[in-house]
């Protein structure tokens, strides 16, 4: 697995592009954000009993988690340049 720090790092730069998509296209962030509050919940679930599921299972969900966070990542980073290109366009 990635170092904890640069995951963190990661998971920050997604939550702060994650607030600006709210300013840039609210209708994509409220999607968004339900989206990825749900998996930092089950994401959190699985980090309370990791400790206790054998090497095979916590690879499996390390490599769900991870998948599943740098989908989101995109495509909410993916959401703030269209919606910026989207005004930046409007402009005449």
């Amino acid at each position: 697995m990635e170092k904890p720090a640069v995951q963190e790092n990661r998971l920050g730069l997604c939550q702060s592009e994650l607030a600006s998509l709210q300013s840039v296209n609210p209708k994509a962030y409220a999607a968004k954000k339900a989206y990825f509050d749900s998996l930092v919940r089950n994401a959190s679930v699985y980090s309370a009993v990791r400790g206790d599921v054998n090497t095979q299972t916590k690879d499996t969900l390390d490599a769900l988690y991870k998948y599943k966070t740098n989908q989101v990542c995109a495509e909410i980073e993916r959401d703030v340049l269209n919606g910026l290109i989207r005004r930046g366009e409007s402009v005449k």
